[in-house]
């Protein structure tokens, strides 16, 4: 059988076509409980899914979904998983890039892309003794990244003796050259950050690597109100002209700090999909994608560590941006930032 239909309790209904996924108007409601076996490059999961059904295109029959995806070796990028957490309450969700990138807007909230993901038992096992289990934490302005590039420098001094003097980021940070060599090398750290990096094609293989790339969720409208206030914060009116300049001035111009609609979550994870899922097609590598609450990394690492049995990364518990004034640039920039980027959030896809 090369292909199928499945329905998932959230209403999301799919065919399964040699092993891409494509959404599809209802045809059933049909329920049946039994064990789901799925399998795509790089992810394995086993759960029981009270709301799935299968069906042949060519039989009427119902089937085991694991008959339909076993044989899975190509991925589109909109169709990759995307996981969710709520550490607070145990609770881990998978949905996919087109489901999730489709309901991401200026006002969406963390909990409404929670609630619309289907609920799974746990994250993907990882076989310690061939893959190691890589974090990569993407980095992104007003989403905790001064803690995490502070955390991610100490842990590479600890577990690579690797020092980054006179530097708050980690070494190879914004480097995608240097820093897959040395995330190859530091084969006992679990731990890397990383800001607006790409993973190319040519980058050599890694076979003995697990890779879970954390990428942190912000409401859209509010971290643009953080980011503009980042400004003021930095030149107090000095710095809010340079960035009013951008926009008037220079015709939507993007800022090269934190109001950059380039570095903001979706963005990045908008780009960086693409060279994972090539990778994962090509090189057969392991990837996950994890998208995070920013306001609950502390608990998200807590629960990697304990799922994978891996080291804590040490120093997130921090606040290192002290106190700040509490003005921020006027409200006609903000405006401005909404007519010149604003309107991209739902064309990322």
């Amino acid at each position: 059988m090369t292909s199928g239909e499945f329905s998932f309790s959230n209403g999301i209904n799919s065919t399964v076509t040699g092993g891409k996924f494509s959404k599809r108007p209802s045809i059933t409601k049909k329920i049946l409980f039994g064990l789901a076996l799925i399998s795509i490059p790089g992810i394995l999961f086993q759960e029981s899914l009270p709301t799935i059904i299968l069906k042949s295109a060519t039989d009427p029959k119902i089937t085991e979904v694991g008959q339909a995806m076993k044989n899975t070796t190509y991925i589109e990028p909109k169709q990759l998983p995307i996981y969710l957490m709520q550490p607070s309450c145990n609770q881990t969700r998978i949905s996919s890039w087109e489901t999730v990138s489709s309901n991401w807007n200026r006002t969406t909230q963390y909990d409404s892309l929670f609630q619309e993901a289907f609920p799974i038992k746990s994250l993907p096992f990882i076989d310690k003794s061939k893959k190691r289990p890589v974090i990569i934490l993407h980095c992104g302005p007003k989403t905790g990244s001064t803690t995490l590039r502070l955390a991610c420098r100490h842990e590479l001094e600890k577990s690579c003796v690797i020092v980054s003097k006179g530097i708050i980021r980690p070494h190879a940070y914004v480097d995608s050259k240097r820093f897959y060599p040395m995330v190859r090398s530091c084969n006992k750290t679990h731990y890397f950050c990383a800001k607006s990096i790409t993973m190319p094609i040519d980058v050599p293989t890694f076979n003995d690597a697990y890779f879970i790339h954390m990428f942190p969720f912000r409401n859209y409208d509010d971290w643009a109100k953080s980011a503009l206030k980042q400004s003021y914060d930095r030149g107090g009116k000095t710095e809010c002209d340079k960035v009013e300049k951008l926009f008037f001035e220079r015709n939507c111009t993007n800022s090269q700090m934190e109001i950059d609609f380039r570095k903001y979550g979706k963005t990045d994870l908008s780009v960086y999909k693409e060279y994972v899922v090539r990778r994962m097609n090509e090189k057969n590598e392991n990837h996950l994608i994890l998208l995070y609450y920013h306001r609950e990394l502390d608990g998200t690492i807590k629960f990697l560590s304990e799922t994978y049995e891996i080291p804590i990364l040490d120093g997130l518990d921090g606040n290192h941006k002290g106190n700040r004034p509490n003005r921020t640039c006027d409200k006609i920039v903000l405006k401005k930032i909404h007519e010149c980027f604003s309107w991209q959030l739902t064309k990322l896809t």
